[in-house]
């Protein structure tokens, strides 16, 4: 069994930052999401993900600008 070459481990590493990168963008948090089994627990998994990284303040900003959405479109309709 040869030692992996400085290239190779340089590869390897440059592989596995690029690998977690991917995983904490919005496209590799969906493609999680798609990929999974059951997509409601991946959904909800990700939306608590999402609000543990939020201040409270952060959620209350989040609340009104649902909220709000939520009123414009119900008083269109």
């Amino acid at each position: 069994m040869t030692k992996p070459t400085l290239n190779e481990k340089i590869e390897q590493i440059l592989a596995e930052e690029n690998a977690q990168i991917e995983q904490n963008t919005w496209q590799g948090k969906l493609k999680r999401v798609w990929q999974s089994e059951n997509r409601k627990i991946a959904i909800k998994a990700e939306v608590c993900t999402l609000l543990r990284g939020l201040s409270k303040k952060g959620i209350f900003t989040l609340f009104l600008i649902v909220a709000f959405i939520f009123m414009l479109t119900f008083s269109v309709l």
